[in-house]
Parts: structure tokens; sequence; C-alpha cells
């Protein structure tokens, strides 16, 4: 995912990303999905994927991502222990840009 959101192409680009990152956090597939959230963390980590538009769509990836763990992941043992520090880690990723998600902003881009 592209972290430069003031560049048209890069929104572009993540518009046609966030399905194909859903789809994949989906997955019943724990290595899909670990490598998957890995990806999504490392792009949540930078203010500049914080943008008005993608807003309601990291909403989303990180309600799949819980759905996901908790229903698929959390089965077994050896599944929650394998996908348990990267569900930890995407949630930390997003902890210092709170401040983004204002309800004002979440009702403007749903």
């Amino acid at each position: 995912m592209s972290s430069r959101p003031h560049s048209g192409t890069a929104v572009v680009a993540n518009a046609k990303i966030f399905p194909v990152f859903a789809n994949r956090l989906a997955s019943q597939d724990l290595n899909e999905y670990i490598n998957t959230a890995n990806k999504l963390k490392n792009w949540l980590g930078s203010e500049k994927a914080y943008y008005p538009d993608a807003l309601r769509n990291i909403v989303l990836l990180l309600e799949i991502a819980h759905q996901n763990f908790t229903k698929k992941f959390l089965q077994t043992e050896s599944s929650a222990l394998a996908a348990m520090d990267i569900y930890q880690a995407l949630i930390r990723a997003v902890v210092p840009f709170l401040r983004f998600f204002t309800e004002e902003d979440l009702q403007r881009t749903c």
C-alpha cells in the first residue's frame, strides 16, 4: 500500500488494494492472514495512512482482522498463538493515530 495519500495515484492505488486486503484478512489460511496483517500494520505505522478517504477502509480492515482472529484463529491454541502477536501489533499500530478517528470524519467517509 502506498503511504503518500496526497498523491492522487497513491489514493487510487490504495482504493484498489483495500478490497484485496479485506479478502486476505478474512482468509481461513493462517499464513495469509499473518502476512496481510503484517503488511497492513507496517502501512498503518505512518501518519500518511490516515487520510480522510482511507479511514472507513481502515476501520473495516480492522473489523475483519478482529472477526477472523476471534471466530477462526482463537478456536485452537496453535492458531491463536500464531496469530496473536500480529493481531496485537496491528491494533497497536493504530493507537498513536486514534485522533484521526473522529465521529465526524467517519460519518463523512461513510
